[in-house]
């Protein structure tokens, strides 16, 4: 399908992209985030307009009495609580997480499925609350360095030798 740049500009008015002075898909991963924590939108937390995210938008207008239009205008972004100065999430460097380890100089596939696995046992320990994503953040780092504090380690925040060991990351889990 070939649209128009017109046809396109419209079909993006009409999800609301352009109604807030925020980057769309700052506002747009903003609203989703927000109407999946109150049981409107069940998709991907993506930052990309949809069917999905302006048919969440008409729930939240319909329940919340608010003018039907799909769009995220002023009135619904009000009603939503977010704030204009939505910041992007925050990401740490993913060679940063390695750097020194035996994963250091590994594909970013095997990274990235260490840091999911990491992210899992932390939680599963009681350590970390975010999501299981395979991205390195600032609560990861934490988390790490908690683990590592209460397990008697230097608190490096990293997913060096003895870490990976001791999480014992990259081994199937028995059953």
């Amino acid at each position: 399908m070939i649209f128009s740049m017109r046809s396109l500009m419209l079909a993006l008015c009409a999800c609301g992209v352009f109604s807030a002075p925020l980057k769309a898909d700052e506002l747009i991963r903003a609203a989703q985030s927000r109407l999946s924590k109150l049981g409107y939108y069940k998709g991907q937390v993506d930052g990309s307009s949809g069917s999905m995210t302006c048919a969440a938008i008409r729930r939240f207008q319909v329940a919340g009495n608010l003018k039907v239009t799909g769009e995220l205008n002023q009135q619904t972004i009000t009603e939503l609580g977010i704030n204009k100065a939505v910041p992007a999430p925050s990401y740490t460097a993913i060679g940063g997480l390695f750097s020194g380890g035996p994963l250091a100089r590994s594909g970013s596939e095997a990274q990235v499925a260490a840091i999911r696995q990491a992210q899992a046992k932390l939680a599963s320990l009681g350590f970390y609350g975010g999501k299981h994503n395979g991205l390195p953040s600032e609560a990861l780092t934490t988390a790490i360095k908690d683990w590592q504090t209460a397990n008697k380690r230097r608190p490096t925040g990293k997913l060096d030798a003895a870490t990976i060991e001791g999480l014992k990351l990259g081994r199937p889990a028995k059953p």
